[in-house]
């Protein structure tokens, strides 16, 4: 990983140049990183951009030892392994160079155009729930799915993106295992991580897609407090409604599938594969099929599953024989 004076003017750094970007304007940024819309240039001719993209810069000289033994080396792992139409996709994995997201992101898309209409919430929704399904084929839980880490490109299709708490859930023999970190937001935190126990990250990830979809339809969080101790007593009650102005022109099919989503229990929660083909996801032509991308993703990370599986296997016997 580069590193980067996070302070020094960025159009000013010889470094970002000479790696062939010229900076646009700042898009955001975090407490680790920055992020600038750059244009990438042909190495033959410097006037003609070939693309933009969104560039993360972090300076590894000011942020925690933590973050860079392990955050980040597990971060990029990850992204080098996933390749589908929602997921953002990496350009380069030392510069972490991504591409940009012409419309920004779901929550600012929210905060300026307000609710998400029901019929484009259902499409945006099987985009995630494509991405997630594609990533826990995989066995790798997000771990912190919100409006945030949802881009929407020019096209008015969105991407997941911002893997820094991802993890793989298996590890070299097989074996499930839990997590007992706690991290992502609050607010779009299942039950049982507020709880404090070990937990299953892809059973949460589909947690927190109920909170995004109830996001996008009332421009309002389905639990409205910041005491974790009151929150997580709300979620077990199941202590959440509908907006009276959006509830009366929602579909049954989708407060059913809240109620099944924000599900405290998680023997009872739906799995991402039950949202995929939920009854909401019916009732629009739209979402109905998957498009030839998204069915070779899902293709790709199954036959990528088997094989480990099959590695898995072969490595117990071995062990037997021994």
């Amino acid at each position: 990983m580069s590193q980067f004076d996070l302070a020094a003017p960025i159009n000013h750094n010889p470094k970002v140049h000479s790696e062939g970007y010229r900076v646009l304007k700042k898009l955001g940024g975090g407490s680790y990183a920055m992020v600038y819309l750059t244009e990438l240039y042909n190495e033959t001719d410097r006037e003609k951009p070939v693309e933009r993209l969104a560039c993360k810069i972090i300076d590894i000289r000011f942020v925690p030892d933590e973050f860079v033994d392990k955050f980040l080396p597990r971060e990029l792992k990850i992204l080098r392994q996933l390749r589908h139409p929602h997921i953002i996709h990496i350009h380069s994995i030392y510069k972490k160079n991504s591409r940009y997201a012409e419309r920004g992101d779901l929550l600012d898309y929210i905060l300026r155009r307000g609710p998400i209409p029901e019929g484009q919430s259902r499409i945006w929704t099987k985009q995630v729930a494509l991405a997630l399904q594609y990533m826990h084929e995989l066995e790798i839980a997000h771990r912190d799915l919100k409006c945030e880490n949802i881009l929407i490109t020019s096209n008015f299709n969105v991407k997941l993106a911002d893997f820094g708490f991802s993890r793989c859930v298996v590890n070299n023999k097989g074996l499930r295992m839990l997590s007992e970190t706690y991290c992502g937001s609050t607010a779009y935190s299942a039950p049982e991580i507020l709880k404090g126990i070990p937990y299953n990250p892809k059973v949460s990830d589909i947690w927190s897609l109920g909170v995004l979809i109830y996001v996008m339809l009332n421009k309002a969080m389905p639990f409205e407090e910041t005491n974790v101790k009151k929150l997580y007593e709300r979620q077990i009650k199941k202590n959440w409604k509908f907006k009276a102005k959006v509830e009366s022109v929602l579909s049954d099919q989708v407060k059913n599938l809240l109620e099944n989503i924000l599900e405290p229990n998680v023997h009872k929660r739906y799995t991402i594969s039950e949202v995929v083909t939920s009854g909401w996801m019916f009732m629009d032509h739209r979402t109905l099929h998957m498009t030839e991308m998204e069915t070779l993703a899902l293709v790709k990370a199954k036959e990528e599953r088997r094989k480990m599986d099959e590695e898995i296997f072969s490595a117990k016997n071995d062990r037997k024989k021994k």
